[in-house]
Formats: structure tokens, C-alpha cells, sequence
């Protein structure tokens, strides 16, 4: 006590300094409109900084439970598409079946991309079925929003694709509603585009005709689609013409394809060998 009172003694005008100061201040901003309302915006001022450091150090040492919050609805968001894309694959489903009733019988095996590529002039795609799910070579393959390509390699439990978008792909196609034949092929570039070869000249196409599979081959039925008419331009030899065609699958995002395996295929090619070995 006897320190604190020694203190007080030895500094004793600072305290009175501090004081009148005190007092001074008060009676000027109590006082005094221009001075007291310049005192309450500063202060507001001064409080809404304090406040806005203390919500920013309080909404940091909240992080952990508003990731987990986060974290909880985005697993909700992921059932809820995955949910839809099952939806999709059925009407996918329901749609091959109704286009392709009646024409052969064939089952379809689902499958997941796990390998892709599409700025190669030869790319492939690798789906995570195989030989014991019952793909073997030269099956069709589509995707819900147009025709992928063919298997081409096979292993026990993965399979590689040869997709329209490479340089060997050959498939055949017609545009509705002329019914005008040609042979699709992928020129390169851009995987949004491809080429239907070998139209007639007179064939009458137009831009927004639907380009399908012709059903001459025995990877896919007739009537699947491939893309839209997107330009028409004549071929070097005038006799017939290249059409620019909009391809309906989307290579880049490409996810989920159905594997056609058509139970009349042996058959077919059972017939090709005869004629050939005849000849």
C-alpha cells in the first residue's frame, strides 16, 4: 500500500494532467454539436473495425465445422447425381431398346470410362469391363447421347475402344430423313466434328438433318444417333459429298457407355466367311 501511494505521490500531475484532459474532452463533445458528432462517427468507426476483426477471427476458428457442413452437402449433391445419371442410363436404355425392337436380338452391358483422350490424331478409350463380363471385339458402343465407337482389344476385366474419333473408325451411317447412305470418319481436330463420306450428289441433305447408324454393319442397329448435319460441301471428284456432322456424344466429358452385344453377329459373319471362301 505503501508503494502504490508512493506511486501516485511521485506521479501525481501526470494523473492530474489526465484527468482535466479527461474532463476537457468530455465537455467538449457534450457540448458541442460539430465536435460530438465527429467523436460518435469515429467511434462507430473504431467499433465496426473491432467488430469486423472479431467476426473474421471467430468465422476462422469456425472453418472446421462449416468444411464439415460443406463436406456433408456436397455427398448429398454427388447421391443426388448419381441418382440422375441411373435415370438417364434407364431412358438410354428404354430408347435402344424401342429404336432397335424387332431387328436382332442383343443384350447391353453398361460400363464406366476410366481412360480417355481426344486431341490425338488416333485416340482410344478404356472402359472397365472385359472378356468376363462377355465383351469380346467389334462391339458396338454408345454412350445415352449418341454412338462412341467399337471395341477393339480385350482383357479380363478391361476393354479398349476404337472411337469415332480415330483415324482407323469407319462406320455407317444414313441421314434422315432422305435416307441418303455414306461411311463416317474422323478427320482430326476438333472432337466435336466428323465427316460422312461418300453421299451421292443428288442425295437431298440438309443443315439439321439427323445422321444414324444404317444398321448395314453388325456392331449397331439401325436408326441409333450420331450427330446432326452441320455443313455440306462437295468432294474433289464432284460426285458426291463431305457433310460436316455435329457429333451428339460429348468425347470430352464422356463417362458411362453401353456395350451392344448382338447375339445374331456370329451368324452374320458365319455367312460373310461361306461367300468369301466360295469365291
Amino acid at each position: 500500500m505503501k508503494g502504490l501511494l508512493e506511486f501516485l505521490y511521485k506521479h501525481s500531475h501526470w494523473l492530474v494532467f489526465f484527468l482535466l484532459e479527461g474532463i476537457s474532452l468530455f465537455l467538449l463533445f457534450s457540448f458541442n454539436d460539430y465536435q460530438g458528432s465527429v467523436w460518435l462517427s469515429s467511434a462507430n468507426t473504431v467499433s465496426g473495425s473491432a467488430l469486423e476483426v472479431g467476426q473474421r477471427v471467430t468465422g476462422y476458428f469456425g472453418l472446421t465445422t462449416e468444411n464439415r457442413r460443406l463436406a456433408e452437402q456436397n455427398a448429398q449433391l454427388e447421391e443426388q447425381v448419381f441418382g440422375l445419371r441411373q435415370m438417364l442410363d434407364s431412358m438410354a436404355l428404354d430408347r435402344l431398346t424401342t429404336l432397335t425392337e424387332g431387328q436382332w436380338p442383343f443384350d447391353v452391358i453398361p460400363a464406366n470410362v476410366v481412360e480417355n483422350s481426344t486431341n490425338k490424331p488416333d485416340n482410344y478409350i478404356t472402359i472397365n469391363k472385359g472378356t468376363l463380363d462377355g465383351i469380346t471385339p467389334d462391339m458396338g458402343v454408345i454412350s445415352s447421347e449418341g454412338v462412341v465407337g467399337v471395341t477393339y482389344r480385350c482383357s479380363p476385366h478391361y476393354t479398349l475402344l476404337l472411337p469415332i474419333l480415330n483415324s482407323k473408325s469407319n462406320i455407317s451411317c444414313k441421314v434422315l430423313p432422305g435416307e441418303s447412305f455414306g461411311y463416317l470418319e474422323w478427320p482430326g481436330g476438333d472432337a466435336r466434328l466428323a465427316k460422312l463420306c461418300d453421299v451421292p450428289r443428288y442425295a437431298v441433305v440438309s443443315v439439321g438433318d439427323t445422321v444414324v447408324t444404317s444398321g448395314h454393319s453388325a456392331f449397331f442397329p439401325e436408326g441409333l444417333i450420331v450427330g446432326i448435319v452441320s455443313a455440306i460441301d462437295p468432294s474433289a471428284d464432284n460426285l458426291s459429298n463431305a457433310i460436316d456432322v455435329q457429333l451428339g456424344t460429348p468425347f470430352a466429358r464422356l463417362k458411362h457407355v453401353f456395350v451392344i452385344r448382338n447375339a445374331g453377329a456370329e451368324e452374320r459373319e458365319t455367312l460373310t466367311r461361306m461367300l468369301t471362301e466360295k469365291d
